[in-house]
C-alpha cells in the first residue's frame, strides 16, 4: 500500500512530557496538558494523551523540533489513551515576528 503523506515520520527523540495549550475548535476553553510525543515529520508530529482531544490550535510551551505549535487535525483512542495528529503552522516565535519595521 503507497503512503499519501507529505513527510515521512521518524520516531519522536525528544522529552518524553511536552507540556501544551489547547484550544479545541467550537469551544472557547483552554485546556493546559502535558502529551508526549510519538512521532515528527517536517509537516506535523504524532501525539499521545491521557484525554481525548478534538480538532483545533494547539500551542508548545517551548519550542518542538524549532515549531512553536500547529492544529489538532485527528484524534482516536488507542489501546492507551489516545492519539493525535498535529500538523504545524508557521507561528511567530516572538513578538517583533509581529511587528512592522518603518524606514524612518
Amino acid at each position: 500500500m503507497e503512503s499519501t503523506r507529505k513527510f515521512p515520520r521518524q520516531a519522536y527523540e525528544g522529552s518524553v512530557e511536552i507540556p501544551v495549550t489547547v484550544i479545541q475548535f467550537g469551544r472557547l476553553e483552554r485546556i493546559d496538558l502535558s502529551v508526549k510525543g510519538v512521532d515528527i515529520s517536517d509537516g506535523g508530529m504524532g501525539i499521545q494523551s491521557d484525554i481525548p482531544l478534538a480538532p483545533g490550535f494547539v500551542w508548545f510551551w517551548s519550542t518542538v523540533d524549532s515549531q512553536k505549535g500547529g492544529m489538532i487535525v485527528w484524534s482516536r483512542k488507542a489501546d492507551t489513551g489516545y492519539r493525535a495528529g498535529i500538523q504545524f503552522l508557521p507561528i511567530p516565535l516572538s513578538p517583533r515576528d509581529y511587528l512592522q519595521v518603518s524606514d524612518d
